[in-house]
């Protein structure tokens, strides 16, 4: 009797989830946000022109959200984190009215990621004074507290890299938080507008800098002679190695720069069992006219299998302001190999309208590719989040949105609306960036969420 009805009941829950499987993914889920829009704009205005822009989007365990930001204000910036209830809507319940400001108002986020403790980590950079920035990393609990480093006594510290001679605007791009609990950093050490390295540094959990790595725990990286080095993403490879992306070259030269991978050992030396000894390696398209060639890495996700997705940008035609994004998969291999079932001989290049970036991936378990960006449709200049999603293969996922595309308007159709940030909320795609509230510079942080095949997705990890 028990069994039949244990039998009845999975017959049933699978019918519901063959009925859902049936509905097209990519579609505002009304289930979220304000009046059932599936979307919500926080405004955060604080001073000055209002400027708030939007560093990452986190899903707690329990199915909370922390959208995580830059409040300007009229004397500098503050870290600002606001915490939605799972269906999008502010808690009230957290720090005033649903957002935290960080006491610092010197601070810029750049990225946020959540600790094995449910802790948010908040990185970017801390303004010295005029062009002079550091890295800069802050802690805070699941209630918006700031949670002091045991050894240094604060929630908050600064790494300086100060290259002498440089305009020492050191910023951190991206981090991971390892098993271990050590937090690695990476990002630009700049000399110049014209000049950078990339930086790197790893702390211990208690806050120090881990002197094992790099140079008393800082690495710089001038890769080949060109004169820019940016690192802007980082991911761990599933033997504790890892692997940066972002950018090398020139944006001077006619090839302009090109999108970089560096594989790095556990103390962060370029790894020598990558590209016969260099550890690094570039990958150009070059399909703009010269001079208007430069190519960006904005995300890495590590495989299962050790192979690498890679996403980015890439100027197109004659024009500074018009891209088209890509993504590469690039198989675990002493020297880079491209995975030839993977788009056209290991590439997917997607050009849509004007011009199109991305800033964000995310793998689901089913192995289908998420892309966030934003889309400019004609050469006015307007802008819409854009989500994208591919099949393992690369080529467009029909089952979302449009052949594989949706477009999202914030807060007013035909205004500026970046998406910069991806998540997955059991399953669910939860995405963020900032829109254009009142021009010139007014932006207020965004974040929708999209219906998606939970069965197939990350609702069974």
């Amino acid at each position: 009797m028990h069994r039949s009805h244990l039998l009845a009941s999975s017959f049933l829950t699978l019918g519901l989830a063959a009925g859902d499987a049936l509905a097209q993914d990519g579609l505002l889920d009304p289930a979220f946000g304000i009046f059932g829009t599936g979307r919500n704009v926080i405004t955060h205005d604080q001073g000055g022109a209002n400027a708030d822009t939007s560093a990452g989007v986190l899903v707690a365990a329990d199915g909370r959200i922390y959208l995580v930001g830059t409040a300007q204000t009229a004397g500098g910036s503050r870290h600002a984190i606001t915490r939605l209830t799972a269906e999008g809507i502010r808690d009230e319940s957290f720090g005033d009215g649903g957002t935290v400001y960080s006491a610092n108002a010197d601070v810029t986020a750049r990225r946020a990621r959540l600790d094995a403790a449910g802790n948010l980590l908040v990185a970017g950079y801390r303004t010295v004074a005029g062009t002079d920035t550091d890295f800069h990393l802050c802690r805070y609990t699941p209630q918006g507290q700031p949670l002091p480093f045991t050894a240094i006594g604060s929630a908050c510290l600064s790494i300086a890299f100060d290259v002498e001679g440089g305009d020492r605007a050191d910023v951190a791009n991206d981090m991971l938080v390892e098993p271990n609990g050590r937090i690695l950093l990476v990002g630009t050490a700049r000399l110049s507008s014209a000049f950078g390295l990339g930086a790197a540094t790893r702390l211990r959990t208690d806050g120090t800098i881990d002197t094992s790595f790099g140079n008393q725990g800082k690495h710089l990286y001038q890769l080949g002679p060109a004169p820019i080095t940016r690192l802007n993403a980082v991911d761990r490879m599933p033997d504790g190695t890892y692997v940066a992306v972002g950018e090398f070259g020139s944006p001077d030269a006619e090839n302009g720069t090109s999108a970089l991978i560096l594989r790095m050992t556990t103390n962060g030396t370029p790894d020598p069992a990558f590209q016969a000894g260099a550890g690094y390696a570039g990958l150009a398209i070059d399909g703009g006219a010269p001079f208007n060639r430069d190519e960006a890495a904005t995300g890495v996700r590590v495989q299962r299998d050790g192979s690498l997705l890679m996403v980015g940008n890439t100027q197109i035609a004659d024009s500074s302001v018009r891209y088209r994004l890509f993504a590469y998969k690039i198989m675990p291999a002493a020297l880079l190999t491209l995975d030839s079932g993977f788009g056209t001989s290991g590439r997917v290049l997607i050009e849509d309208g004007h011009s199109l970036v991305a800033d964000d991936v995310h793998v689901q378990t089913d192995g289908r590719i998420v892309l966030v960006g934003t889309r400019r449709p004609t050469e006015a200049f307007a802008l819409d989040m854009a989500v994208l999603r591919l099949r393992p293969d690369g080529t467009p996922d029909p089952g979302f949105g449009s052949n594989g595309r949706a477009y999202l308007d914030f807060v007013l159709p035909g205004e500026f609306d970046y998406g910069l940030r991806i998540a997955s909320q059991a399953g669910r795609l939860v995405v963020a960036g900032h829109s254009l509230r009142v021009a010139p510079q007014n932006y207020d942080l965004t974040i929708a969420r999209l219906d998606n095949d939970r069965i197939f997705a990350d609702a069974l990890e």
